[in-house]
């Protein structure tokens, strides 16, 4: 007994008629008739009353096509299921700590993997580990290596922070900079929020430093750093995104809090579902041309 059977038979049950079944189905008369015998031998009991011109179930067909009707149901349910749970197993959910190793990887990851839907969020603080252990999202990066048996923590890209100085301004010519050695000045950052923004304000206040974090609307601040000279800062990772023009120089930071290397994090068991992330950074990555 198959799937195909029981779907024919309900068909005929339906139906009152081979002739119509057959049609339907566009199989011949002859067939129908073949398999409708086939099927009530398995079941060793006839299912339905038959006269020249008309069939219909009696009471054994009629019981066989209450539980036939279930078991498509099921089945359908089945598929269903299947389908859900698959569909599930190819969205990526990853936690990011700055917006500019979310904006390089997504898009360059996703093209790709398009079979993998990545979901990406920003999280703030020291939240990693707890998000893991919970099943918040199957990667978190992280600006710091975890350190907990049931995680794997791998490094995985490099990020810092440059100044954006006019290139007619005296900063211009300088090989690195520290931030505590900017004059007094406004220093413009797009309102994204992330790690480098809290390590820069952190800087500023533990410093007590004369300059003054101005953010913004990323537009806004793209307009101002375009047509003003005030100060800006960029993150290696987020550069080609936005271009702050041919009157610019980027300078690296050299502050130790605006230099990192990232960290792949994942629970031990949920591998093979990030597997595909490690193989974009060994497969695609050298042939990135970074800033």
């Amino acid at each position: 007994m198959d799937v195909t059977q029981m779907q024919y038979f309900k068909i005929i049950a339906e139906t009152n008629s081979l002739t119509k079944a057959a049609e339907m189905l566009h199989i011949s008369q002859p067939a129908m008739s073949a398999m409708l015998k086939k099927f009530e031998e398995e079941l060793n009991a006839e299912l339905f009353h038959r006269s020249p011109n008309r069939i219909h179930l009696n009471e054994a067909g009629e019981i066989a096509l209450i539980h036939i009707n279930n078991i498509l149901r099921n089945i359908e349910q089945m598929k269903t299921d299947v389908q859900s749970a698959a569909q599930k197993n190819l969205t990526l959910s990853i936690a990011f700590p700055d917006r500019g190793i979310q904006w390089f990887f997504v898009p360059r990851f996703s093209l790709a993997c398009p079979e993998i839907a990545v979901s990406a969020e920003l999280y703030e603080g020291d939240e990693a580990e707890r998000l893991l252990t919970e099943r918040t999202y199957d990667l978190v990066i992280t600006p710091r290596k975890i350190s907990a048996p049931h995680i794997q923590c791998v490094p995985f890209l490099p990020d810092r922070v440059y100044l954006s100085v006019p290139s007619s301004g005296s900063l211009a010519g300088l090989k690195s900079i520290s931030l505590k050695d900017i004059p007094a000045q406004p220093l413009l950052h797009p309102l994204i929020g992330g790690y480098f923004v809290t390590q820069i304000e952190k800087i500023i206040t533990e410093n007590h430093l004369p300059v003054t974090l101005m953010k913004n609307d990323f537009g806004i601040i793209q307009h101002l750093i375009r047509t003003t000279n005030f100060l800006a800062t960029i993150s290696e990772l987020s550069a080609d995104l936005r271009n702050d023009g041919s009157h610019r120089t980027l300078i690296p930071l050299d502050d130790p809090e605006l230099n990192v290397t990232y960290h792949a994090s994942y629970l031990t068991g949920n591998k093979q579902k990030v597997q595909k992330v490690f193989e974009w950074k060994k497969e695609c990555l050298p042939a990135e041309t970074l800033p």
